[in-house]
This record gives C-alpha cells, structure tokens and sequence, in this order.
C-alpha cells in the first residue's frame, strides 16, 4: 500500500472513530432526556388526573370521571390510564395498542426505553375511592430519538465525505514532492537522467529533492562521459582523422558483415591519385580540404543508399560498400562520383577533366572478403592503365540473372500469394544461457528456389515497398505465435515503413487487436533509421509503448554518429553491429571499442546482444566486453 493511502486510512480512521464516539455520546444523552422527559409527564399526569377525578368520585358520578380520563387520555401519549373504583368494584380503562409510524420495527425492539408509569390511591379524608393507574407510551420517545439520530448521522456522513475529499486534495498536494522524488528514483533505476524536479517548501523534503536532482546530474554527466569516451575510442581505431569516414578496419568490418547476410551488390575503390600533386604543389593544407571535399561528395552520392559504408583506406584510395541487386546502378554510380569529384578542382579554362578511376568488384555467390576485395583491386589496376575517368568492373556475374524490375515482381508476388519461408534464430543471455527470443528470418520460396533478405531487400527499398513487405511478414507473425505459446519472435523493421505513415496508422490498429502478443513480439529498428529519420522513429516508437510493445536497435555502433540516442529514446536492446564482433577473434583485434559502446549501452539500462557468434570460444571472448547476450550459428536457426 502506498504511503498515500497509509495516511489517508489512517487519517479516516480516526475521523470515523471520532465521529462514532461523538454519535454515540449524542445519542445516549438525547435517549435518557427523553426517558426523564416520558417519567416526568407520567408523573404530572397522574397527578393532575387524581385532583381532577376526586371529586367526582365523592359524588359517585363515573360517567363524569369517565369523561375526564377520557379527556386527558386524549390529550396525552399514553398506552394505559386505568381507574379502579373501590366501593363499586367497577374500572375504568383507556388503552393504546397503536404502533408508531415512521419508527422501524426492529428500532422499536431494541427495548432503549423502559416502561413508566405511576399508581395512586385517590382518597377522601381517611376513605379510599379509587386506585388510578398512568402507564406512559415510549412511542414518542422512539419517534424523537430515531428522527434525532438519523439526521444527525445523515449530517456525519456528509461531514465524513467532504472530509475525505479535502484530506485527499491536501495529501496530494503535500505528497507530491514524494511522489515526484519516486518517478525520479524510478527514471534512474531506468538509466534516465537529466530531469529536474522542483524544489519543495517543506524543509525535509527540499534537502531529499536537491541530493535527488544532484544524483541525476551527475549520472547524466557520466553517461554522456561514458558515450564521448565510446566515441573517442571509435574515432581512435576506425574512423580516418582527415576525411571523417571510416578507415580500412571500419571497412572490413562492415563488409564482412555484408557478406555474412548475404547481402548483394560490389564492392568499389575511387582513386586519385592527384592528391599527391595537390600534396607537392600547395602543401598538405590544400591536400587535406581536397581530402574532406571527395568524402562529402561521396557521402551525399550514397545518402539513399541502405547498408551502404564509405571508407578511406589509403592516402589516394576510397572504398565503397554499395549493396544493390541491379550491377548497372553501380556503373552509373562510378560515372556520377568521377564528375563529382573533376567538379571540386576550378579550371580557368572552363575545361572538366577527370581526376579518378574507379574498379568494381560485384559480388559472386562464393566470395568472401579475400576474393572481393583481390577483384576490386585488379579493377582498379585495370582502370589506371586505361585513362582517367575509367571505370572497371569485374565479377557479379552470378547476380546478373535478375533484373531490378524482376525483384520488384518476386517481392509483389510474394505479398500477393504469402510465399513466406521463416527462419527465427535464438539470441540467449550470457550468464545462464536462457532464450531472450529468437530474431525473424524471411526467405520468399517461389519456383523450388528460395531468395533471401540479403538478397530482395535492396529491392524493396529501391522500389518503396517497405510499408508492404512489413504488414505482410507481421500479419504473417500472428500465427506462428499462436501456434507456440513459448516462443518470442523479433521482427526488423524497414526504413521504407518507418517512413510510411500508412504503416504507422496500420501498425496501431494491429498493436490494438494483437495486445495478448505484447511480451512476445518485438519490434527492432536500424540505427541507420534512428539517425536518418529521427521523427519518424520517435512517431513509431510512441505507437509501440502505447500499446505496451518493446523495440530494440539493430547494427548497434554501426554509424559515426553520437550514441546519445540511447537515453532519449531508451531502448530494451541493441544488437552489436557484426562488423564489430566479427573482429574479436583476429590476433591482436582491439577491443576497447566494443567494450565502450557496450558498456554505454549497459549503463544506459539497455540490454546488449552480440551478432553472428559461430562458436563457443567468441561466446567466451564476448561475455568479457558488457555484453548481455549473443546470437547467431552457435545456436543453429530453426525452420517454423
């Protein structure tokens, strides 16, 4: 019970207590008053009527003394009058058996009121006449007591409820620093913090409310501490210091991770080689601002580009994920970066002549990063013996069957006709190896042949079908977790349906009918979309805790960007991007950087889960680095 309403029952309690005392106090006075007011009455009474009957009892006249008891009897409350006659041996009695109206039975039978009543002999000089009998009727008195009673306790009861009302507005408004003082509490157990509360007028609670609001400062500056020291560490091993792109070990990284997801598309090396005359002519100055023009102009030639990583790897050379299911884009890429770049040197002649070449290596279904990069490079060879300006590829052949509108067909029909094949993979904790919850693969299987994601999704992000794909593959969810009560899926979200609002407004109303599935579907998110739709992440983020969802970050630390998205957004996890993991098990790999973002995450309250582990000794090495969890191939997929 919360100390509110500790305060408020106990506060109510000795209100009710007071109340029942004073009730009770006020109702045995009002009852004995009106039994001395009953005796009283039945005393003068008697009296009154014997000094009035004697009279006519000296006189023998019984129809005169009827009269006046008759008389009397009406005008009074009585239940008896009775007047024996002693010479006669006659009686005269008025009796009342009539039940009181207005009074309930069971009142009545609480016996609150003993019977009075009063007997005299009624004489004359030394002779007896007659013995007169008063009994009074407690009646009146139930009547006045019960009417007394009940509107006093009508008039308690009001008094009670207005009592309660003002004891619950000024407990709020004197609670309220307390309460204020407990969400605080709870935000930082929760790894929020920054926020402020105001300082009270009680004394003691203002010196809590400061320590409070100093402790959140405090932890807020040490997070942001933390992730600047994560950033730094990233600057230090994979980020270029002259261009702001990454450098050769950043590129190996991602393009591993490419290659583990199958991904499709070629690799690309631009090089120019004018740098080294910029270098000898004008010094390094001029070199380096040439340096940084090329990286901007090749980050804004692969802004749209999804999963894309641009690296400096040499003082002349630049290296280019470029993920793609259409070879040719990557053609008229390498045509529209060497203009990008002849652009940047001013000729006074008003003459445009190419400053770079340019070799693509497209990918082939058995390459790996050795073979990848060894076509790169012989295609960039090729490309300077030619001219500058050249472009020269190599490879892809194997991905030349399929055309960009082809994959726009196969991903139309497979929303179409639900030609779904899932995988889901477990991603379990390192400290007692329990499932946190298995991520969901999709394959469209068409033809005998299946196509996986690696593969279509350039597609669907070239050709908008993001908002599709996703309510296809969620409605498709439901099912499969209706058919196993045990299991909990993670579904990654496109940064094509991120940015539908058609999605958003369906995703509501699926959250809204699905609410039984809430612990057991999560929601994961690109970081790519975080940084490049804020907003709209925020809108779709909003959409899932208000219908009690959780949602995590997918490709965690992939982008050079500040990770204080962390604490604004406040995720349940982040998966750590495989570029990262993937180089653990290289001799002499440096993991501070794992280790800082990691730990970023971890104070942050976040959980955070390694990807693609393939054994048991990364599992080993990764438990080392703040890490929570891990998945991939050392816990096989299953088919569901």
């Amino acid at each position: 019970m919360t100390l509110y309403r500790q305060l408020l029952a106990t506060m109510l309690l000795l209100f009710g207590a007071l109340f029942a005392v004073t009730y009770w106090v006020q109702f045995n006075s009002t009852r004995t008053y009106l039994a001395q007011q009953q005796e009283t009455t039945v005393i003068n009474t008697a009296t009154a009527l014997g000094l009035a009957l004697t009279p006519y009892l000296e006189n023998g006249d019984k129809v005169s003394a009827e009269s006046v008891i008759k008389a009397v009897f009406d005008g009074g409350y009585y239940r008896l009058v009775r007047l024996d006659l002693l010479a006669s041996h006659d009686v005269i009695e008025q009796e009342n058996t009539n039940h009181v109206a207005g009074v309930p039975a069971w009142f009545m039978g609480l016996d609150l009121f003993p019977e009075i009543s009063n007997e005299s002999i009624l004489t004359s000089g030394w002779l007896q006449l007659g013995k007169l009998k008063v009994v009074g009727h407690s009646g009146q008195a139930y009547y006045e007591l019960w009417q007394g009673m009940t509107n006093l306790a009508s008039w308690f009861v009001v008094g009670f409820l207005i009592t309660t009302l003002l004891l619950m507005r000024a407990l709020s408004y004197l609670l309220k620093p307390l309460d204020q003082i407990r969400e605080q509490a709870l935000e930082i157990e929760q790894h929020h913090f920054g926020h402020e509360i105001p300082e009270p007028r009680t004394v003691e609670l203002k010196q809590v409310v400061q320590a409070i609001n100093t402790l959140s400062g405090k932890l807020a500056a040490q997070f942001k501490e933390q992730a600047q020291e994560a950033e730094n560490l990233r600057e230090r091993v994979y980020l270029d210091a002259v261009s702001g792109l990454g450098n050769r070990a950043y590129f190996v990284g991602q393009v591993n991770a490419w290659i583990a997801e199958a991904g499709q598309g070629g690799v690309m090396l631009v090089a120019v080689d004018m740098l080294d005359d910029i270098y000898r002519d004008e010094g390094f100055a001029a070199r380096d601002n040439m340096v940084k023009s090329i990286a901007q102009s090749l980050n804004d030639e692969l802004s749209g580009w999804d999963g894309a990583a641009i690296a400096r790897i040499s003082a002349t050379e630049y290296a280019l994920l470029c993920p793609t299911n259409d070879l040719d884009t990557l053609q008229e890429l390498a045509e529209r970066i060497n203009n990008r770049i002849a652009d940047l040197v001013v000729n006074p002649m008003g003459e445009a002549d190419a400053l770079s070449v340019i070799g693509i290596a497209g990918r082939d279904s058995q390459d790996d990063l050795s073979s990848l990069l060894t076509k790169a490079d012989n295609a960039l060879g090729r490309a300077r013996n030619e001219r500058r300006g050249a472009v020269v590829m190599e490879g892809g052949h194997s991905q030349g069957m399929m055309g960009r509108l082809a994959w726009r067909d196969l991903v139309e029909d497979a929303i179409a006709r639900q030609l779904w094949r899932f995988k889901a993979q477990p991603a379990c904790r390192f400290d007692n190896g329990l499932r946190l919850h298995a991520e969901l693969f999709a394959a469209i299987h068409r033809d005998g042949n299946d196509y996986f994601a690696g593969q279509f999704l350039p597609a669907i992000e070239q050709f908008k079908l993001g908002s599709e794909f996703d309510q296809a593959i969620l409605t498709a969810t439901v099912p499969l977790l209706q058919q196993d009560a045990e299991l909990v899926l993670a579904v990654n979200i496109t940064s094509g349906a991120i940015c539908s609002e058609e999605f958003l407004l369906w995703l509501g109303d699926f959250l809204g009918r699905n609410l039984e599935l809430k612990d057991r579907l999560l929601f994961e998110i690109p970081e790519g979309a975080i940084l490049k739709h804020q907003a709209q992440v925020e809108a779709l983020v909003a959409v899932l805790r208000e219908h009690a969802y959780q949602w995590g970050v997918d490709h965690y630390g992939r982008h050079f960007q500040s990770l204080g998205y962390l604490e604004q957004m406040a995720p349940s996890y982040v998966k750590v991007d495989h570029g990262y993991t993937s180089q653990v098990m290289e001799p002499g790999a440096d993991t501070s950087f794992l280790a800082a973002v990691c730990r970023a995450a971890h104070n942050a309250g976040v959980l955070t889960i390694a990807t693609r582990v393939e054994n048991e000794q990364q599992v080993e090495l990764l438990s080392g680095l703040h890490i929570d969890g891990y998945q991939g191939f050392v816990h096989p997929a299953f088919l569901i």
